[in-house]
């Protein structure tokens, strides 16, 4: 007895004393070495808005996952809250729909929150005129097609050549280690997920589009103060930062739906469900009609140096393409993060085409498809319509891509 409890004693302490080659696969907050925006907002910038009037644009990805310490801060100081401004999800970040009036009243300030996507141009300028500071501070994806940006850009426009403030507290986002990629939005599909004028992907944080938008399209009319993540390097993945993730929007739920939406987001433009509604949006894709999804399994594992793969799922989603039908489809699962997304969503799409000839479609709305006004114009769909290989497509704006990394460039601030 007394043998096996030493010999049961010296394997317990070997494993303990190798506990610590276990892989860690994301850095614990308390490790992090970054500092977030919004700590150094709260201790160096709020303090000097004293007694002024305040415009908030934010939702619990930013500052207004903490409401109770907005309040009591902006007491502190006596600066007053005047409005809030409504991005697509709603301030809790809740909603899956835009809401259908332009005004609500917010139950947790008391304040009227004006939606920017149902309000007049010259309306958002009369209110911004109101206050001494317009704050905006989201968690961006770093993408064109993530309406934060075009909210961005509407409140900088209200904003030119007015004497009112814009401070942007800085995020890291998922696609840090990407440069611009894709293409720009032409007038034709000009939409509200693609007013800003950037790539598909912008390769950009949201302070650095707002130092580019300011110098190259608004003259530097717009009194802007953007504040920085501190101790960042770019090329970090955001699972290295300590960073912890909080949530923008109801289907971008964990860190690896916001990574999985850099390519999965165009599926968005074709007749399948992305899993809205469910446990696992962007991360789950299918439709009623995906029989065989083990066989588009099969064909996508060719492609992406094995930086993801795809397992067979069943799902019905609540809300979306698809609502209240069982749908046979696939889960992506990533493996490491350093992936082409834009390589993925074409060919992904491509192959769905050809394996389900007689069910694909692309979806259309009441003048363009859906894909167009994601992507900005018609030569994703035409491309892979005309049985173009990703490589031959990718040739026809390779060139556009490298002038706008130059373009940007000045204004990268990691």
């Amino acid at each position: 007895m007394t043998n096996y409890f030493f010999r049961f004693s010296l394997s317990f302490l070997v494993l303990a004393c190798h506990g610590n080659t276990v892989p860690q696969f994301r850095v614990h907050p308390i490790d992090s070495k970054v500092r977030l925006s919004q700590d150094i907002f709260y201790e160096k910038i709020l303090p000097t808005m004293a007694g002024k009037k305040l415009m908030l644009a934010t939702n619990p990805s930013g500052i207004g996952t903490n409401p109770k310490k907005i309040i009591s801060s902006l007491e502190k100081h006596k600066i007053t809250l005047e409005h809030l401004i409504g991005l697509e999800h709603g301030f809790l970040g809740l909603e899956e729909e835009f809401s259908q009036t332009p005004v609500t009243m917010d139950s947790t300030f008391n304040r009227p929150l004006y939606h920017i996507y149902r309000i007049k141009d010259s309306e958002l300028r009369d209110l911004v005129k109101e206050v001494d500071f317009v704050l905006f501070d989201v968690q961006d994806v770093g993408m064109r097609c993530y309406t934060y940006l075009s909210v961005l850009k509407r409140l900088m426009d209200a904003l030119k050549n007015t004497k009112t403030k814009l401070i942007v507290l800085d995020h890291i986002h998922v696609a840090m280690h990407l440069p611009p990629m894709g293409e720009k939005m032409s007038p034709k599909h000009l939409n509200f997920a693609g007013e800003f004028p950037s790539l598909l992907i912008t390769g950009m944080t949201t302070g650095e589009a707002a130092l580019f938008y300011n110098k190259e399209y608004l003259k530097e009319s717009v009194d802007l103060n953007v504040i920085p993540v501190e101790g960042y390097k770019r090329g970090m993945y955001f699972e290295d930062t300590g960073i912890p993730w909080t949530t923008p929007s109801p289907n971008l739920p964990m860190v690896d739906s916001a990574r999985n939406y850099l390519s999965l987001v165009l599926l968005e433009g074709v007749n399948v469900s992305v899993g809205r509604g469910t446990q696992a949006p962007f991360v789950y894709f299918g439709a009623p009609w995906m029989t065989n999804p083990e066989e588009l399994a099969t064909k996508l594992s060719a492609i992406g140096n094995k930086s993801y793969y795809f397992s067979t799922v069943y799902f019905k989603p609540t809300f979306g393409p698809h609502k209240g039908k069982i749908c046979s489809g696939l889960r992506m699962n990533l493996v490491r993060p350093d992936y082409d997304p834009m390589l993925l969503a074409y060919e992904l799409i491509r192959l769905m085409k050809e394996t389900y000839p007689n069910d694909f479609k692309w979806s259309k709305g009441s003048t363009n498809h859906w894909v167009d006004q994601l992507w900005g114009n018609d030569h994703f769909r035409s491309a892979i319509n005309d049985g173009k290989t990703y490589v031959e497509f990718h040739n026809t704006y390779l060139s556009d891509e490298d002038k706008e990394r130059k373009k940007i460039e000045p204004y990268l601030i990691y």
